[in-house]
């Protein structure tokens, strides 16, 4: 119980440490080329919908990236989510999951943080990400976010529709 308070402190400090030394800036991307999405897998979520929309996007299977988190639960990954755990992180907070660590040394174009329930573990992975643009929920930190859309995971397509506006307005498609 005392670990896991400890761990949950040290990865709380970690996310600050990301924030701070987050360079704010406008969008530097020409065109989307790589996409990252962070899920919660707690929820049903659509995969086939997920790998549509980043078609719909121009971005290719190879190119999207989809990291999923499962709490407690057993670790299955399949063929298009890698997943991860309470477990993948070390008592100090550090990332102990080789998957988990390729995922954040990536650079990405657009991180898409497809949760709306603040959990240290996805704010952590969201904050520690690559990606030069990020966009999320409103009932999220609103300082992990680039772009943040008034919708719910509950309605994706209205939640994608209005991503896609918004980076045919930024130019990014």
């Amino acid at each position: 119980m005392i670990l896991k308070g400890l761990k949950r402190n040290a990865i709380q400090k970690s996310i600050e440490s990301h924030l701070e030394g987050r360079k704010i800036s406008s969008v530097s991307i020409s065109t989307l080329h790589t996409l990252a999405i962070i899920i919660d897998a707690s929820y049903e979520i659509n995969r086939s919908s997920l790998i549509r929309f980043a078609e719909d996007l121009g971005v290719s299977k190879d190119r999207l990236h989809i990291l999923g988190y499962k709490g407690d639960n057993e670790l299955e990954d399949d063929a298009y989510i890698l997943h991860y755990n309470d477990k993948s992180f070390g008592v100090k907070g550090m990332v102990k999951s080789s998957s988990l660590l390729d995922f954040l040394k990536r650079d990405y174009d657009v991180l898409i943080n497809f949760y709306e329930e603040d959990k240290l573990e996805l704010n952590y992975v969201a904050a520690a990400s690559k990606a030069k643009f990020k966009v999320g929920f409103s009932k999220v930190d609103h300082r992990i976010n680039d772009l943040i859309i008034g919708a719910s995971v509950h309605n994706p397509n209205l939640f994608m529709k209005e991503l896609k506006k918004y980076l045919k307005i930024l130019q990014v498609l």
